[in-house]
């Protein structure tokens, strides 16, 4: 009788020990599902990260991004401000101005000196040109010597110490002195008169092409003509 107890206790001790051991099986099993499980969501989460962080552009890159764009910005603006000012500087307007002058011309009929008070315009205050301008108006007169169209003067220099104007023509100015050798010393008159009244010297040197000029009947050696305006008289047009 007590071995059949004894075996009886030993049936149920047996049974509630393996019943035990399953019920810790299974809920080691549960958790390490459960840690499988938080595993992957880490992993998942992490790589999740790591894509986000890839598409979205580093901060140190914006910052140099945005540098370069304020670079470029600054450059640009720099470049168009150059633009406006060589724009503006090429832009400039003519400085005009009206002077009243005198002119002197020779006519060739009468053979005499003759002057007209006229008003000439400079531009940007270049005097000497303006004057010979003018000299290439004849006034509507045939017999007065004017300066030929292709004729100007490249640079005028007036030399306060010594009291000479210095009037530099181009190699044109042979055009206008192609004349009789008895008209031509009155022309070159008529031209150092003009400058020496209206610049207010009493002498006055040509130059073609840095040259001295020296009219075939002028004899001096002094390198410059007299102005001598004693004898001009007014021109009065006709009717």
């Amino acid at each position: 009788m007590k071995k059949l107890i004894v075996a009886i206790m030993t049936c149920f001790f047996m049974v509630f020990s393996l019943f035990g051991c399953q019920t810790l099986n299974e809920k080691d099993s549960k958790e390490n599902k459960t840690d499988v499980v938080n595993n992957e969501s880490s992993v998942n989460e992490g790589q999740k990260d790591q894509a986000d962080k890839a598409d979205q552009p580093d901060s140190s890159s914006k910052q140099q991004t945005a540098d370069t764009d304020s670079n470029t910005n600054t450059n640009h603006d720099a470049s168009d401000a150059s633009d406006s000012d060589s724009d503006s500087g090429s832009k400039q307007k003519t400085q005009t101005q009206k002077k009243t002058s005198r002119l002197y011309y020779y006519d060739v009929e009468k053979e005499k000196m003759f002057y007209v008070d006229k008003t000439v315009e400079l531009v940007d205050g270049a005097y000497i040109n303006a004057l010979t301008n003018a000299l290439k108006n004849n006034q509507k007169n045939e017999d007065f010597v004017a300066v030929n169209d292709e004729t100007f003067v490249t640079s005028a220099k007036l030399d306060e110490e010594k009291g000479i104007l210095n009037v530099y023509f181009n190699d044109s100015f042979d055009l206008s002195t192609d004349l009789d050798s008895k008209i031509e010393p009155k022309f070159i008159e008529s031209l150092v008169n003009t400058y020496g009244y209206n610049y207010n010297v009493e002498k006055v040197a040509l130059f073609v092409n840095k040259e001295p000029y020296k009219n075939p009947s002028d004899t001096t050696s002094s390198g410059y003509f007299k102005v001598s305006v004693d004898d001009a008289t007014e021109y009065v047009k006709k009717g």
